[in-house]
């Protein structure tokens, strides 16, 4: 799962009688972050707790992994339509590929729930909740989302081998057939190329950049079709910013890989609340947008579409060569 999210920490002053209490009475709190996908091979759901207790700061607890995470948590995953329940299992993340960052929680043991693609019925456009029950007397924690189905590009076609172009004076147009779920998407391109130094060395070093092409792009399509134009001109200016000069340099372009992340209307809205009070005439108080009732966190659906090998044409090879944005860079 590529989109793990962290946990977040929570601090609450309290004011009685003009005297500042820093801590109140213990409160459980559990953080949730899970975004389940088609496109990946297994479901991991992060869930913590956070919480305020009277004798130990919140910075020493983050450090304590017994105060993190719940001993005998239950994760579920249940297909609303059926009632079909899957239960998830507790894995370290740092031995699944996915090892926490340093900062101020613990890095070992980072526990994720998990569930194998081969072991649920993942079915598209349909409704799954996440069921979380903590024990200790605890209430039980309940959400749901939709599952985003597949996507796939139809211009260009690069499946049939039909290469895209990018025209500095011009737009670049996609279109691709989304899941109607799908209510935000990014749009990335990997450049994937080669280069050796031409004065000494007879062998190429792989080599590759990635541009952000569309960020956060909003779709309110019921029929997933989406269609959006990139101007041309921003993908020389990438390049040229990228990849530095080197008149010892010399490099060759291999391909493209095309990514195309959507993600459901619980992204779309934490994205677009969090941005809400951005700027030097926000509110004081930044929104917090949280779709577990009880807790706080956001579970929803994401899919990626990826394109490789896809070819550009030779008029943009020839501009990525002798264009004004890239001439210094070396292609031949």
């Amino acid at each position: 799962m590529k989109y793990i999210a962290y946990l977040i920490i929570f601090t609450i002053f309290v004011s009685c009688d003009n005297e500042l209490d820093v801590v109140e009475d213990f409160k459980d709190i559990p953080v949730v972050y899970g975004f389940i996908s088609l496109s990946d091979t297994a479901q991991y759901i992060r869930v913590e707790r956070a919480f305020i207790d009277q004798s130990t700061s919140g910075l020493e607890l983050a450090q304590i992994p017994d105060s993190l995470y719940y001993s005998n948590a239950k994760v579920t995953l249940e297909h609303a339509k059926t009632g079909t329940q899957y239960e998830m299992t507790r894995v370290d993340g740092n031995l699944e590929g996915y090892v926490r960052d340093e900062g101020v929680f613990a890095q070992s043991p980072n526990y994720l729930y998990k569930l194998r693609n081969a072991d649920i019925n993942l079915i598209a456009e349909d409704e799954y909740k996440f069921i979380l029950n903590r024990g200790e007397g605890f209430d039980v924690i309940e959400t749901t989302t939709v599952l985003i189905g597949e996507s796939d590009l139809r211009v260009p076609n690069v499946k049939t081998g039909s290469p895209i172009s990018f025209n500095s004076i011009a737009f670049t147009k996609l279109t691709w057939s989304g899941s109607p779920a799908a209510k935000i998407y990014n749009v990335n391109f990997d450049f994937n190329y080669q280069e050796r130094e031409a004065s000494s060395s007879n062998v190429f070093e792989k080599k590759s950049v990635t541009w952000k092409a569309i960020r956060n792009f909003k779709s309110d399509e019921e029929t997933g079709r989406v269609s959006l134009n990139i101007e041309g001109v921003n993908f020389y200016a990438f390049l040229r910013g990228a990849i530095d000069e080197d008149a010892n340099i010399e490099r060759r372009f291999d391909n493209l890989t095309i990514k195309i992340s959507g993600g459901g209307e619980e992204i779309r809205d934490f994205v677009q609340i969090g941005s809400a009070n951005l700027g030097i005439t926000s509110t004081q108080d930044p929104a917090f947008f949280s779709n577990i009732e009880g807790g706080r966190g956001v579970f929803s659906s994401t899919y990626e579409l990826v394109l490789n090998d896809v070819a550009i044409t030779n008029q943009t090879l020839d501009s990525i060569k002798d264009g004004q944005f890239t001439s210094n860079l070396g292609f031949q």
